[in-house]
């Protein structure tokens, strides 16, 4: 998926702060949309065409999720409409500067993708996004830490077990980053062990994708394995942009050299 650098960050401070239910995460009620099927089927496909645009804008993909969630509202029995719309609104979330943007981006992010996967449990994307959008939304409202912590490994091992494959490894690269930076037991889940190993794998199913090395790089240096960590992030700082994730492949490249620079550090 994009650069999820930012996720569940906030698990380090949550028995401070207390513990929310992401079950319980819900978006005011939306007035009616007077919008036909074919009209919410024409929004959609504009909405598409402007997430697709390359390099990926704050600007466009604003617009997108705008006209993507206005289509997935209408079209209520289209599985696919809640998946698109809640990728978008994951974009959208994780690269928006106001925390109340961030956080409306990703309730609305989770309910759809929620929506999505109680209609049909046996596909991959809804549990995928609902993941993601839930650690963003942790990382605006640190309340709701641990509990995230538990329904995103919940929700990413079972996407792993539809679609290992899914967004390039989507779920096995998510789940490896949740075990690398959420404390370990008694408090939470985290295990760099486990963070590697999940991150591995998805470099064996995906070894061109630079995004997988990145992480993997963090897990190599989490696991004292420093000279195999400068190596994958080597590759990731040498990589071409990725055609269709030119905006997030600069980000992978700044924050590879960020974590080059953390391994000089004595």
């Amino acid at each position: 998926m994009r650069n999820e650098i930012h996720l569940i960050l906030c698990l380090l401070s949550v028995v401070a702060l207390g513990c929310k239910s992401i079950r319980g995460v819900r978006v005011p009620a939306n007035q009616p949309l007077a919008l036909t099927v074919a009209e919410a089927e024409k929004l959609r496909t504009e909405g598409l065409a402007l997430y697709a645009e390359q390099p990926r804008t704050l600007v466009r993909v604003t617009r997108a999720a705008r006209d993507l969630e206005q289509a997935a509202r209408t079209l209520r029995d289209n599985y696919d409409a809640q998946a698109q719309a809640a990728e978008a609104l994951d974009f959208l979330a994780e690269n928006e500067t106001s925390p109340e943007s961030h956080r409306d981006a990703a309730k609305l992010g989770i309910v759809l993708a929620r929506h999505g996967r109680e209609m049909n449990p046996d596909r991959v994307e809804c549990h995928y996004w609902y993941a993601i959008n839930v650690g963003l939304l942790a990382d605006v409202d640190r309340s709701y830490g641990l509990d995230a912590a538990g329904e995103m490994e919940t929700e990413l091992k079972r996407a792993i077990e539809i679609d290992e494959r899914y967004d390039l490894g989507g779920p096995l690269r998510v789940l490896g980053i949740l075990y690398l930076r959420t404390p370990a037991p008694p408090v939470s889940i985290g295990s760099p062990r486990k963070g590697l190993r999940s991150l591995q794998r998805a470099v064996e199913l995906f070894p061109d994708y630079p995004e997988n090395y990145l992480y993997l790089g963090e897990a190599l240096r989490e696991n004292g394995r420093a000279a195999e960590a400068k190596q994958a992030l080597d590759k990731v700082i040498e990589a071409k942009p990725w055609p269709d994730r030119q905006f997030e492949s600069a980000q992978w490249k700044a924050e590879a050299q960020k974590l080059l620079h953390s391994l000089s550090k004595p």
